[in-house]
C-alpha cells in the first residue's frame, strides 16, 4: 500500500484573489463563503487567526484565513 492511497486528497485550491473587503461572520452557524476553495460553510469560530468553517450538510471542519471569507460567492 502507498502513501497516496491512505492520505486524503486536499480540496482543490482555486486561484482568486481574495475579497477586496474580506466578510466578518457575527455569530457561530452563519452560513459565509470561502473563497479560496469555493465551498460555502457555517462558521463556527475563531483561533489563531483562523476561521473554522463546517460543511453546511455536516462533515468535516476545515480552516481558511479570514481574508477569504465572504458572505456572497465569488
Amino acid at each position: 500500500m502507498t502513501s497516496a492511497a491512505i492520505a486524503p486528497a486536499a480540496p482543490p485550491v482555486r486561484r482568486v484573489a481574495p475579497p477586496s473587503v474580506p466578510y466578518r461572520p457575527a455569530s457561530s452557524g452563519e452560513r459565509v463563503f470561502d473563497v479560496r476553495s469555493g465551498r460555502w460553510g457555517a462558521f463556527m469560530g475563531w483561533a489563531h487567526g483562523l476561521a473554522f468553517l463546517r460543511p453546511l450538510n455536516g462533515g468535516i471542519e476545515w480552516d481558511t484565513e479570514a481574508r477569504w471569507i465572504s458572505n456572497i460567492e465569488q
